[in-house]
């Protein structure tokens, strides 16, 4: 078999487990893909009665929570489900010889495409509360892009270690709020005491959702600063993922 070949193959079967996590997520759901978007609209709701009023100086407050929130949950439900990855499908692991990585590459690919048709409804929302389109607008694709690399890269690193310690899945559960209160979401970074705000400024979410929020909000194109952080962000995780991964995984099947 041929390199080609054998890629192709691996690609195959990524989409294929893919497609299955997306349709077991919505098994025997009456709504089905109408609750992907209960979670931010719930959301967005509390932060426009609540906080737009804390924070009159925001213009457009909506599509400032929005363009943080969407891909919040995106992330959060990424790592959780990648982390997951291994573990769900541990009977398969045992019984076929397959790559192991299909796993929690599929479970990413699962969630960018949930995230596309979270967008598609979205979007309309984000025009309603004043979204407009430029040039800087393409820039939302690559930026993307980058943030999914740093959530696989992350999460690979937990499903690792979540196979010998499950503990792991559990405390990055707990973690998520701190992660969540300590990224501008629903709120601008002008707002934290200048002292502090070299410590929000190490979590990598405060980049990237900046990132997005300029060329979705701001219209305007990030700073150099900003691209390469973003970059190096996006690239070094998914690197040490990888490796981390590939060092850990031979002994993910006596641990089941």
């Amino acid at each position: 078999m041929t390199k080609f070949d054998s890629t192709y193959k691996f690609l195959g079967l990524v989409n294929t487990l893919a497609l299955k996590t997306i349709k077991l997520r919505y098994k025997n759901s009456i709504f089905g893909f109408l609750w992907s978007m209960m979670n931010p609209i719930i959301y967005l709701t509390i932060f426009s009665v609540v906080f737009s009023k804390a924070f009159p100086n925001i213009d457009r407050y909506p599509l400032f929570a929005l363009t943080g929130l969407v891909f919040w949950i995106f992330f959060s439900t990424s790592t959780i489900q990648i982390i997951e990855s291994i573990i769900n499908n541990s009977g398969i692991l045992k019984s076929i010889n397959v790559p192991v990585i299909a796993f929690p590459i599929a479970a990413q690919q699962a969630s960018l495409i949930n995230l596309g048709l979270t967008l598609i409804p979205f979007t309309a929302l984000m025009f309603i509360f004043g979204l407009k389109i430029g040039p800087e607008t393409l820039l939302f694709i690559p930026i993307l892009l980058l943030f999914t690399a740093f959530t696989l890269g992350i999460s690979l690193i937990l499903s690792s270690l979540n196979v010998y310690f499950r503990d792991m899945q559990l405390a990055w559960t707990s973690f998520m709020p701190a992660i969540f209160y300590s990224s501008p979401i629903a709120y601008t970074s002008d707002l934290i005491p200048e002292k502090l705000i070299w410590i929000i400024k190490l979590n990598p979410l405060y980049h990237f959702i900046g990132a997005l929020r300029d060329v979705l909000y701001y219209n305007r194109i990030p700073s150099l600063t900003s691209v390469l952080l973003i970059t190096l962000l996006g690239i070094v995780p998914l690197l040490i993922g990888f490796y981390i991964f590939n060092k850990l995984k031979k002994g993910f099947v006596s641990q089941f």
